[in-house]
């Protein structure tokens, strides 16, 4: 798992990662864009999925992974706490779906705030609980996810 600000995101990842460049163009359209233009915009050829949600209480949201892509998760509207785990630390609750590519898991683990302008890239050994709610009460939630081939 790498969590860090956008921004850095921006210029370390052309480092370790040689097909960066729409990646890094869609990142820098992130931070200057509405979650419904960037919706209308083409990144092709990313696999963009575009979430809207509530956040809900820790007890009601499991911890999940994938087997064949890694994600890169940006919050564009909202905060959202993020659950993390590395996979041999949790256990397995709903099995593997090879055509939804993720199994579902229980756990504990750390949390990561998750807001506009940070961004949380996740191997598929990681497992991670998104839509936790980070206050009090449950926050609207505009959160793109990249699925990066592994």
């Amino acid at each position: 798992m790498i969590y860090d600000s956008v921004d850095r995101f921006i210029t370390e990842l052309p480092k370790y990662m040689p097909c960066a460049g729409q990646l890094v163009k869609f990142l820098s359209s992130a931070g200057e864009k509405s979650f419904e233009e960037l919706r209308e915009m083409d990144f092709a050829p990313l696999d963009l999925r575009f979430g809207e949600y509530e956040t809900k209480p820790r007890a009601e949201v499991p911890f999940e992974a994938h087997r064949r892509y890694w994600d890169l998760q940006l919050v564009v509207e909202g905060e959202e706490l993020l659950g993390y785990a590395p996979l041999a630390e949790l256990r397995e609750t709903t099995p593997y779906d090879e055509k939804e590519d993720i199994a579902f898991y229980g756990g504990e683990g750390q949390e990561l705030k998750l807001a506009r302008g940070t961004a949380v890239l996740l191997a598929p050994w990681d497992g991670h609980r998104p839509g936790v709610k980070a206050g009090e009460r449950p926050c609207r939630i505009k959160k793109i996810v990249v699925k990066l081939p592994w």
